[in-house]
């Protein structure tokens, strides 16, 4: 409801948002029935906008959905540079092989493994 300018009337979205609010709170056992039963109908008979907030006044806020912030998990610790570092080992290695007339087999099995690890993975 936000800034609520003095004497403007509320719509139904604007009740139906306070009942639904007092709904959850009721659900979650901060309001006794009686209370929810007097709070819903006050919230049905109020008129302006600034009757709506003294219904939940004293409940808790929930957080803004644009605030909340997603839980920090660990930080990357094989950086971009790191993930360069290997893939010049592996190609290293696999040119030695060819050198040698092996086929790098085994070389590119670990690029493939880290590669499909990489993009299934939520953590990278």
């Amino acid at each position: 409801m936000g800034s609520l300018q003095p004497r403007m009337r509320a719509g139904d979205a604007d009740r139906q948002r306070v009942v639904e609010q007092l709904g959850k709170h009721f659900g979650e056992g901060r309001l006794t029935v009686a209370e929810f039963d007097e709070r819903v109908a006050r919230a049905h008979a109020s008129v302006y906008l600034d009757e709506l907030p003294a219904l939940t006044v004293d409940l808790p806020r929930e957080p803004d959905p644009r605030q909340r912030r997603r839980p920090q998990g660990p930080q990357l610790w094989l950086p971009q540079a790191a993930f360069m570092i290997l893939f010049a080992m592996v190609l290293a290695s696999a040119v030695v092989a060819i050198v040698h007339g092996i086929v790098p087999i085994f070389a590119f099995l670990l690029l493939f493994l880290f590669l499909r690890h990489r993009r299934w993975s939520r953590r990278w």
